[in-house]
């Protein structure tokens, strides 16, 4: 059994299929035959993607914390200086 060489896509072609999933009456197997994959590599690419997504959104909520948190630390009054709540 021979084996046939390892193909590269770029990731504009992996989007563009992974979003022809998203047409009305798409099929993953469809898409797949008519790209010439096989429906598990358009699934990978999928779950890729989606696993991405999340990933960055983690990421932007993480760095958007900290911003946050910086700024509070910015405009909290020294120690000792006063400017708190008087205790009683």
């Amino acid at each position: 059994m021979s084996r046939h060489p390892r193909r590269h896509f770029t990731a504009g072609f992996k989007e563009q299929a992974v979003a022809r999933l998203s047409e009305p009456g798409a099929t993953r197997t469809g898409v797949a035959h008519e790209l010439g994959l096989t429906s598990s590599q358009l699934k990978g690419w999928r779950l890729e993607m989606a696993a991405a997504g999340s990933a960055e959104a983690i990421r932007r909520q993480r760095a958007e914390a900290a911003e946050l948190a910086e700024r509070r630390r910015e405009n909290l009054p020294p120690e000792g200086r006063g400017g708190g709540y008087a205790k009683g």
